[in-house]
């Protein structure tokens, strides 16, 4: 299972600052790109994806459109050509809304922040399967952001910290996102999907 993972960090204004779990390829004149550039935007949300998120497969709204500012810096660095034309708001609040956005191969989940965002990108086969990771992020104030996406059929996760009050978290149009307390001890994401019960490990993005 390989797992793509893209890290826009939001600033004031604009993604200042990008990183992905993958092999950094070289071009033919030996200088390096980040995975996932030299692949072509997709044109339309790939059957696959359709079949593993349903709100990928209904139409799209005004409503789904990702903020100008983020938008611009996607489409300057379209990592595994994803199109955020083709997005669809899954979250959205006052503060942070969270958006699945349609790539080559992958579906993409960017969390706007600010003005700017932060992402993953798990593999379209990963996500149908149950098998797609969550991310952390820091949040303004010293919060935790916990967000990820998965299949149709799971209708919540389990979100273990070091507090007594944490635990179910819905999900919505497969995707979820819940914020923590400074400071919170981060322990685990689990869900149960297509391929049975997964957990993962998550950690403190300000340590």
């Amino acid at each position: 299972m390989l797992k793509r993972n893209i890290q826009l960090v939001a600033a004031v204004g604009a993604l200042v600052a990008v990183t992905a779990v993958a092999a950094v390829a070289q071009d033919g004149d030996g200088t390096a790109t980040a995975p996932g550039d030299d692949v072509a935007q997709v044109t339309a949300v790939e059957p696959a994806a359709k079949n593993a998120a349903a709100v990928l497969a209904r139409s799209r709204a005004s409503g789904d459109a990702i903020p100008t500012d983020v938008v611009d810096q996607i489409n300057a660095h379209p990592r595994f050509g994803m199109n955020p034309g083709l997005s669809r708001r899954a979250i959205g609040s006052l503060s942070n809304s969270l958006y699945l956005v349609p790539a080559n191969g992958v579906v993409c989940a960017v969390l706007t922040i600010g003005q700017g965002a932060n992402m993953s990108c798990p593999e379209t086969t990963d996500l149908a399967t149950g098998q797609s990771a969550p991310t952390t992020v820091g949040l303004p104030g010293g919060s935790i952001g916990i967000y990820g996406i998965v299949p149709d059929g799971v209708d919540v996760v389990r979100v273990a910290t070091d507090r007594p009050d944490s635990g179910a978290v819905k999900v919505a149009n497969n995707a979820f996102f819940t914020v923590v307390a400074e400071g919170t001890g981060l322990k685990s994401v689990s869900y149960s999907g297509p391929s049975g019960s997964v957990e993962y490990p998550i950690y403190d993005p300000n340590q």
